[in-house]
């Protein structure tokens, strides 16, 4: 604002001659004191070239305060200037948030070497990884193992729950292009159907029928209902128009198991070998045609080691920025890796004692139930599990459908083991030694396999047992051999084991008379004509609630007969750098599930406001 200074003046003159009339009266009007401080204040501002002082201005206040009030003001300026901190602060806290930034690369150390990237015939972990990222089937599972349409739009059950039409998604491209269409998952699942073929699911499709309606709607007809089939149809699916003329002999040395063609969030883009053709690394990239929800992680690099120390060497040396599986006996040397998380994912897998019904030993009830209150889970779990897993008292685990806390439990009690048998005439000779009854000691064999949870499971075992005067004899068995020699003839006793029981809590396969035969996974030869009608009628309604009281009316009868004592379910350990962000501690079924919520694990991040 500009002033006059010569009209300034003139007021100055007028106020001066009241001034002076007002001195000859001795009296000063409040008007005169007012117009001369407003004289006073435009004198000052027409002298100034601005309203405010400026820094170097401003430095000589201190010259013309006192201590006590220089003081004063260095403190309320401290405290202002700690306000606005805090108020930053909050306000940055409560507001600003990171968010997921698409971008950057995962790489990530195996154990082996890949050999069929291909869904209907993978067969190890390291395929089914890679598989799992390049395919998509037509029902796909969460990160909460919650089952939901995949390449299906949608679908419907026929009233007799025997058949179950399949519409697709019309907007599904294969990673060269064409479209995905009905033909391809008619082409997946009969391709599975022929024995010549050898796929691992050939079992699971017999007696199945599938047509297609259109070109985007297939149907499958069943035998009889079955519940659970819908989990069934999570096998990845191959574009027909690549495989289509492949013939069965040739089908496992087509490039394409090494080099896929799928529908999933990554494609294939490169791999690298050694001069003997051993596979080193593995990449895939984004899929930019990818119908769901893109994952954030632009890149993802697989590197192949030939043993676990390897692997986790390269981790620790951040030459990788994850690995698949820590076994127990290595996740103490990552604790002290700050860099690295270990997440223990939970795996629906229980290990237990299963006693074989075709010994007249371990047929009897009171045996059994003795053995089972003589065996201390707590210590299995702290010595051979280093506690990464949870006890468990039946055959359906926590989380799934039909589990039941109240079931009949076998707390360790070594008392109430002996009062048991010798209740039932099993006593302990004068002298000391094992048990004996109509002149029978009480001794059998337990069979496991020659791994170090095991190892250390079946010591402890041995040792409560014989605690309460029951003999036992160890029988260990190279892996290799297990299947053939052990399981399918039956060829033990008493044998320790784990069973994977997938993601539908279906006991049917583990406890039902007819899996008994070989190659069947009823491993305790276990017939009941009640728990066998329970399982039949649970795997024939959909109505959720009645399948849930078909399983806990099953438990209560397993829990009564003891034809196993259930240890422990162990979690599944797996190892990432700390800038991998979003992976949780999820529930899995197989080692590949890890990456189910793939889409929500990120490395880079973006600021924003919540």
């Amino acid at each position: 604002m500009k002033l006059n200074v010569s009209k300034i003046f003139s007021q100055a003159k007028n106020i001066f001659r009241k001034r002076q009339k007002s001195d000859n009266s001795q009296v000063k009007t409040p008007e005169i004191v007012s117009e001369q401080t407003d004289l006073d204040k435009k004198l000052v501002f027409s002298m100034a070239k601005q309203r405010f002082p400026n820094w170097q201005q401003l430095q000589y206040i201190p010259k013309y305060l006192t201590k006590k009030e220089a003081v004063v003001i260095r403190v309320l300026l401290l405290l202002i200037i700690a306000s606005l901190g805090f108020l930053v602060v909050r306000f940055y806290q409560r507001h600003v948030i990171y968010l997921p930034k698409a971008g950057g690369s995962y790489s990530e150390a195996l154990i082996g070497q890949p050999s069929y990237i291909n869904p209907i015939l993978a067969q190890n972990d390291i395929d089914r990884d890679i598989a799992r990222l390049v395919y998509s089937g037509l029902f796909r599972y969460d990160k909460n193992l919650k089952l939901l349409p995949d390449l299906a739009q949608n679908y419907e059950i026929s009233e007799d729950k025997k058949t179950y039409t399949i519409h697709l998604r019309q907007d599904v491209k294969w990673q060269n292009g064409n479209p995905l269409m009905a033909d391809d998952v008619v082409y997946t699942y009969e391709t599975i159907k022929e024995a010549d073929f050898n796929s691992p699911y050939y079992a699971s499709f017999q007696g199945v029928t599938i047509n297609r309606v259109d070109d985007y709607t297939v149907s499958f007809g069943l035998d009889e209902p079955f519940s659970p089939f819908l989990s069934n149809l999570t096998i990845g699916i191959l574009p027909a128009h690549i495989w289509s003329d492949v013939t069965a002999s040739n089908f496992r040395l087509a490039e394409y198991n090494t080099k896929p063609i799928g529908s999933g969030p990554y494609k294939f883009s490169e791999l690298v070998k050694d001069q003997s053709g051993t596979i080193k690394s593995y990449l895939l990239t984004l899929n930019p045609d990818y119908y769901n929800q893109k994952p954030y992680i632009e890149k993802i690099t697989f590197k192949f080691y030939p043993d676990f120390e390897s692997a986790l060497s390269s981790l620790q040396n951040n030459k990788v920025d994850g690995i698949s599986y820590i076994p127990k006996d290595y996740s103490g040397s990552l604790g002290k890796n700050k860099d690295i998380v270990n997440y223990s994912l939970r795996l629906p897998q229980y290990t237990a004692i299963f006693f074989n019904q075709k010994n007249p030993l371990l047929k009897v009830k009171e045996i059994k139930q003795a053995l089972a209150y003589a065996t201390d889970r707590n210590r299995i779990l702290q010595e051979a599990l280093s506690n990464e897993g949870q006890i468990i008292n039946g055959p359906i685990l926590e989380g799934f459908l039909g589990y039941n806390p109240d079931i009949k439990k076998y707390d360790f009690d070594k008392a109430k083991a002996e009062q048991i048998l010798n209740d039932a005439g099993w006593k302990v000779p004068e002298g000391g030694g094992l048990r004996q009854k109509d002149g029978n000691e009480l001794k059998f064999s337990l069979t496991t396999v020659d791994q170090p949870e095991y190892l250390k499971t079946a010591d402890i075992l041995r040792e409560n047992w014989e605690n309460i005067g029951v003999g036992i004899e160890l029988k260990i068995m190279n892996p290799l051999r297990i299947d053939k020699e052990v399981i399918k003839p039956r060829a033990y006793e008493a044998f320790l084991y784990g069973e994977i029981l997938g993601a539908d809590p279906d006991p049917y396969p583990f406890w039902h008379s007819s899996q008994s035969v070989s190659g069947g996974l009823n491993l305790s030869n276990y017939y009941n004509k009640d728990a066998d009608k329970l399982l039949e009628e649970a795997r024939k309604t959909d109505n959720l609630d009645d399948r849930a009281k078909d399983y806990i009316d099953f438990q209560n009868i397993i829990a009564e007969d003891v034809p196993a004592v259930f240890l422990y379910s162990p979690y599944y350990n797996y190892g990432a750098a700390k800038k991998i962000k979003g992976i949780k501690d999820i529930p899995i079924t197989i080692p590949s599930d890890r990456f189910n919520g793939i889409e929500d694990r990120y490395i880079k991040v973006k600021l924003g406001w919540q």
